[in-house]
């Protein structure tokens, strides 16, 4: 009997009156299963078992939406296409049925795999493979719960669509520094997404919106009066600090180095007999790029005063047992950025100077440092270094890869007896302050 809409209600009918499924045959294995609430396609196929065994199985293709003759036929057209695509697949050793079930349950799961879970295993997965530090972890994961998950992160990871990042990104047109750094973290998880086979395509944008406009750096507050910088640091020696600040602001202004290399200083990394600091380049603390260059380690040398001050700090310090100089009970095992940051803005009440901002008054004031007869004290390539800035360009590098550390002995000797040098004006009397 040919398949047509009036068989297929007569079939209807008496499946309702027997209670039994009507079988209607569309030819080529290809079969119409009516019972009394549906109507699907069936294919026939035979497949040969692993052990050898030959069965007659059958593979439901899909159920029967047709209200014209018309559609009917391409219906019927596209079983008996899918029945033989069912075919060709038993013919290679793949069992039809056993790939249907596969693909539900792929379907299944990415539709169970919310970006957030994505986010959550991915973020744990390159942390660790990539070292990343315990802060840029806390950031990352920071930026994607404030400005991406209360957005997208329910989506199925591989629905999520160009409108849907720009819907994220839009939000935040007038922080650029945030956009970028969020544009840069969606197109690193998408990117893993992609390699990893969960999406077909990266929907962040490429490139920075028009919308966004060009971010300008801000300079950091620093003092560049050596008088007013003498008076800063007889404020941190005097003011109500705890011993493990004070000493390490005292450490950074004597050493003009970036705040996290001074918080999570050990004391392996120095030799105090030799007044030697050496710092490895590990992330979070100094520059990676500058290894191929200077070596693994950024030599530090200390002058008098910092052997002094460390060698007096050992001597009293009340965690004995820890391997940080500036040890605390936080998550990290040592003091945070921000007991630095606090010093200046908080407790010396200034907007005008901050920890960071030591290295601008260094640079600042070892620059035009002259003699009596107006030449420059130090070199320039020896003030870079003493900041840990790469000099001149790719040929002079290639060749000068020296540590300049006599030089930089000197200077930063020198360095540390400017800040002690005169007399220091009156904490009450000074508006800095």
């Amino acid at each position: 009997m040919a398949i047509t809409l009036e068989a297929i209600k007569q079939a209807k009918e008496q499946a309702k009156n027997t209670g039994k499924a009507i079988k209607l045959y569309a030819g080529d294995g290809v079969r119409l299963n009516v019972t009394a609430k549906s109507t699907s396609f069936q294919a026939k196929y035979r497949f040969k078992e692993p052990d050898g065994s030959i069965k007659q199985k059958t593979l439901t293709l899909g159920k029967l939406i047709a209200r014209t003759e018309r559609t009917l036929a391409q219906a019927i057209e596209d079983a008996i296409v899918a029945t033989e695509e069912a075919k060709a697949l038993a013919a290679n050793g793949i069992d039809p049925i056993r790939a249907k079930r596969a693909e539900r349950a792929k379907q299944s799961e990415s539709q169970l795999l919310t970006l957030d879970k994505y986010f959550n295993a991915w973020v744990e997965r390159t942390s660790t493979a990539a070292q990343w530090t315990p802060r840029h972890k806390r950031d990352m994961t920071s930026k994607f719960n404030s400005y991406v998950s209360p957005s997208i992160g329910y989506y199925p990871v591989n629905e999520i669509g160009r409108k849907d990042i720009a819907k994220v990104l839009d939000n935040l047109v007038a922080k650029p520094a945030t956009y970028n750094k969020t544009r840069s973290l969606l197109n690193m998880l998408f990117e893993d997404a992609l390699n990893s086979n969960k999406v077909e395509l990266n929907p962040t944008p490429r490139g920075k919106a028009t919308a966004v406009t060009k971010y300008k750096v801000k300079k950091l507050p620093a003092i560049t009066d050596l008088a007013i910088l003498q008076n800063l640091i007889a404020g941190i020696r005097k003011i109500n600090l705890s011993p493990e600040v004070r000493t390490a602001a005292l450490l950074q202004a004597y050493t003009a180095l970036r705040s996290q290399s001074v918080i999570a200083a050990k004391w392996d990394e120095f030799d105090l007999t030799n007044a030697i600091w050496r710092i490895p380049r590990i992330k979070g603390r100094m520059k990676l790029s500058d290894a191929d260059k200077y070596g693994e380690y950024f030599i530090v040398p200390l002058s008098e005063e910092v052997v002094s001050l460390l060698s007096e700090w050992r001597s009293t310090l009340r965690w004995g047992n820890s391997d940080y100089l500036f040890p605390s009970k936080s998550k990290n095992g040592h003091i945070t950025i921000e007991a630095l940051t606090k010093v200046y803005k908080l407790r010396l009440k200034t907007d005008e100077h901050c920890a960071h901002g030591w290295r601008s008054s260094f640079s600042t004031l070892a620059h035009e440092a002259t003699s009596e007869d107006g030449k420059a004290l130090f070199r320039a390539d020896v003030i870079e270094r003493c900041l840990d800035h790469v000099v001149g360009n790719e040929v002079t590098q290639a060749y000068n890869r020296g540590e300049l550390l006599v030089l930089r002995k000197h200077l930063m000797s020198w360095w540390s007896k400017q800040l002690n040098l005169s007399n220091v004006v009156s904490l009450q009397e000074q508006k800095t302050i």
